[in-house]
């Protein structure tokens, strides 16, 4: 697996493969069953013809010990989660011949990405838990025919150690979440201190924002920055990166995937520069069906016919204090376009808390500004010409006045098992 140029099938629908396993799932699933009933069951309806599947029925069908998306029992594989609580986890089933697929799809992705023969590659991810990042990376490597040293640092140390152990195993390639970049870049910087031997830096799990893009490059200047991978555990690989120069850009992973964008949520296009949501069908998962299955992300198409396309971030993720929504998109815009030239936006977070009886809109902010209080006021204006109802509740009475915190990155909580930063944080009690 040493070059992946001629591996990449793009756009290819495999009729004969899809009908097959369409076929399978109805006859094997419940969940796809009832979900797909209206559906002529003689392989006559194109996939496009087929429901979404809702997230909220999908992942109350897919409970631990009793799903009823799966096809069969699970006897050999693995299990691993993918959101959720403790109290209700989400977890993904693969069975034995699926990881090793997602394993070597993960592998192609590597290679698109820019990685080399003797690379010594840093693996930042976060391991334990029942996660899969830092084992699907390390199965990923071992898949790979091209001599590479693997380091599997992980994302528990602290920064001091981390950057040491980089520096000490002479890691020329690191794979990491954007945040986890970012709290390294910044405890570099902030002793005077650069990393010279990284070549490249490969990200995935979070999108990768331009004002955290200048503080990074400071850090590893000879470092490229690339996607890693644009999948998810539930989901699986795909697409590869695409370019060095816009990290958005990727090639769909076919023949493993049929990748549709619905500007509706439902109807795909093949439009080139029409937004939608991204729809995933995943060929290889037979035990647990991924079948017009949303990413919860948003793309575009660049070159339909190439398979090549925009990751333009994540569907809406709104924020709603009393009865005022907010994109948190939105949000991070009017914080960053505050900011000006005073510096980089490093992390970003929309919390929302209860205090006298009204919503409190909390903007925490990864930035150090020379004036608080003028950026502080900045940011304010910024939000009420931009949302005047906002301002209206507030002087109404019916939410509190917005609050912005200035932190430094490392002040900001991450999720100790994925090491990744929740842009949203409701705080509010509920009964």
């Amino acid at each position: 697996m040493g070059d992946i140029s001629g591996e990449i099938l793009i756009n290819s629908e495999m009729p004969s493969e899809l009908n097959d396993l369409l076929s399978f799932v109805r006859t094997n699933s419940p969940y796809y069953q009832q979900l797909w009933r209206n559906v002529p069951s003689d392989g006559s309806a194109p996939l496009d013809q087929y429901p979404v599947v809702n997230h909220a029925s999908y992942w109350a069908a897919n409970t631990c010990m009793d799903s009823q998306v799966l096809t069969g029992p699970h006897v050999s594989g693995i299990v691993l989660k993918t959101g959720g609580t403790t109290s209700h986890p989400k977890v993904t089933f693969y069975a034995k011949d699926e990881l090793r697929m997602a394993s070597q799809q993960l592998g192609l992705g590597i290679l698109a990405a820019g990685i080399r023969s003797h690379d010594r590659v840093a693996n930042l991810f976060y391991a334990g838990e029942m996660y899969g990042s830092f084992l699907l990376h390390v199965l990923s490597i071992m898949d790979l025919t091209i001599p590479l040293v693997h380091l599997p640092i992980g994302g528990s140390c602290t920064s001091e150690t981390t950057i040491q152990y980089m520096r000490e195993s002479a890691a020329t390639v690191v794979f990491s979440t954007v945040t986890t970049l970012v709290k390294l870049s910044e405890w570099l910087l902030g002793r005077q201190e650069v990393m010279m031997g990284i070549r490249v830096l490969m990200f995935s799990g979070e999108a990768f924002y331009e004002d955290q893009r200048s503080r990074v490059s400071q850090a590893f200047p000879r470092a490229k920055i690339r996607s890693l991978i644009y999948g998810s555990i539930d989901a699986g690989a795909l697409g590869y990166s695409r370019s060095e120069h816009d990290s958005r850009l990727h090639t769909v992973s076919s023949p493993y995937v049929i990748l549709e964008i619905a500007p509706d949520g439902l109807t795909s296009t093949k439009a080139n520069g029409v937004p939608g949501s991204v729809l995933v069908t995943n060929m290889g998962r037979r035990l647990q069906p991924v079948i017009r299955y949303p990413s919860g992300d948003l793309a575009e198409w660049v070159d339909y016919e190439n398979g090549i396309f925009r990751v333009l971030g994540r569907d809406t993720i709104g924020v709603r204090i009393g009865p005022v929504s907010i994109d948190t998109k939105h949000l991070r815009q009017i914080v960053t376009s505050s900011l000006g030239k005073s510096g980089d936006l490093g992390a970003f977070q929309a919390v929302i808390s209860r205090a006298n009886m009204r919503d409190v809109l909390t903007l925490r902010v990864g930035h150090r500004p020379t004036d608080e209080e003028v950026t502080r006021g900045a940011i304010s204006k910024a939000l009420n010409d931009a949302r005047p109802m906002f301002l209206d509740h507030v002087e109404r009475g019916l939410i509190a006045p917005l609050e912005i915190e200035f932190l430094a990155v490392e002040d900001f909580k991450i999720s100790p098992t994925t090491g990744k930063l929740a842009e949203l944080v409701d705080e509010r009690p509920t009964v």
